[in-house]
């Protein structure tokens, strides 16, 4: 596995972690909503924001990771510092 593909193996599998982490939030506030208690469905999404930026950051990351080229192909090509 090439080195790109370790650190987007990484992002991914931190992406899944909070993504998973917030469809269990949302499901709970759904279920809050349900019972009743809106104000603890609106309390249990609130921290979803910072969720949303990480989220964000890292699918960010691994669009970036992919864009890049690989240090195989970089390193072929003549001229220029080393």
């Amino acid at each position: 596995m090439t080195i790109t593909n370790t650190c987007i193996t990484a992002n991914l599998d931190l992406l899944w972690q909070r993504l998973s982490h917030m469809l269990i939030a949302a499901g709970e506030a759904s279920d809050a909503l349900r019972a009743g208690s809106r104000n603890l469905a609106i309390g249990t999404l609130l921290p979803l924001e910072q969720d949303l930026s990480l989220v964000t950051a890292l699918y960010r990351t691994i669009l970036t990771l992919h864009q890049m080229p690989s240090i195989a192909d970089t390193s072929r090509k003549k001229g220029g510092a080393r």
